[in-house]
């Protein structure tokens, strides 16, 4: 399809505009990323947008899903235009335009600039004795909003690998703070799965809240975090996925301490039940090993040594 398929330009990624447009004949989107496109026709003509390729990345290398399909149809009319006419807007070269961008060229993370490295792993679970089915979660555990399972300070850097343990690809969200991509790669081939090549297609400049981690893969990401306290959430966007469970809290600012009696019951009966036996095991040893000072025998020994 890329043979003949005509370019198009990208000038925005997820809501940050470029300085400069970047040119692509194929671009691979995950749930909740955003493009924004500039489209050229030099021909008049009926001109598709298609979904094609991608089968086979999704629901476990069911063949056919996502199955290939329109998605819009333009049609370009034949109109004269006279070049000479002053009323006439000649268009900019779009490989010549340029913008604000979103984010300045200067204010691109570092490798200096990172302060800790974590790792994120999305999962599945299949027991089928449990709802929901299938399971889903985040380091291995499912979500629960009063579970704080990252932290972050204002105005650090982090870097946060992203690890897909299943053959379905998970679009990596984050609320409040971008990021911007260092790595991708997947353990599937690029000759059985060509689109590939497209998905792991990524600027290291480009400023995201969105990116795909892909099939039995890996995506590597340095956040700048603001301004911004308190609590916030990374999750899946695949909306039944982070509605079971693939969602995680995280935390920026000072750590706060809370007692939740939930989260240490398991410490609480352990130590009372260790004081508890090794309170009995001492008796039994007394009563084994002492001898009564109460006793017939011991008081007519000290009352023999009063007597001397």
């Amino acid at each position: 399809w890329e043979e003949y398929a005509i370019p198009f330009w990208i000038i925005a990624s997820d809501g940050v505009t470029y300085s400069k447009p970047k040119k692509k004949k194929i671009v691979v989107l995950s749930g909740g990323q955003r493009e924004e496109m500039l489209l050229r026709f030099d021909k008049p003509g009926r001109y598709v947008i298609s979904q094609q390729g991608i089968q086979g990345l999704q629901f476990f290398d069911m063949r056919g899903h996502p199955h290939d399909q329109i998605l819009a149809t333009i049609d370009v009319l034949e109109r004269d235009v006279d070049v000479d006419d002053p009323n006439v807007n000649i268009p900019i070269p779009i490989d010549e335009m340029e913008f604000t961008p979103g984010y300045k060229e200067e204010e691109s993370i570092k490798a200096s600039d990172i302060v800790a490295s974590e790792t994120i792993v999305f999962s599945m679970g299949a027991m089928f004795d449990q709802v929901p089915f299938p399971q889903y979660y985040v380091n291995g555990h499912p979500y629960d909003p009063n579970r704080i399972a990252f932290h972050a300070q204002p105005g650090e850097a982090r870097e946060y690998t992203l690890i897909n343990a299943n053959h379905n690809a998970h679009p990596f969200h984050i609320h409040v703070n971008r990021f911007q991509v260092k790595e991708m790669g997947s353990e599937l081939s690029k000759d059985t799965y060509p689109v590939l090549q497209s998905v792991l297609d990524y600027d290291p400049n480009v400023w995201r809240d969105t990116v795909m981690i892909p099939p039995n893969g890996r995506t590597k990401i340095w956040v700048q975090f603001k301004n911004y306290t308190g609590k916030t959430v990374i999750h899946c966007h695949f909306l039944a996925h982070e509605d079971t469970g693939m969602m995680s809290t995280l935390f920026i600012g000072k750590k706060d301490w809370v007692f939740r009696l939930e989260e240490h019951i398991q410490w609480i009966l352990g130590i009372v039940a260790g004081v508890g036996l090794t309170t009995i095991a001492l008796l039994v040893y007394v009563k084994r090993d002492g001898r009564d000072m109460y006793s017939v025998v011991n008081m007519n020994e000290i009352k023999a040594k009063t007597m001397d």
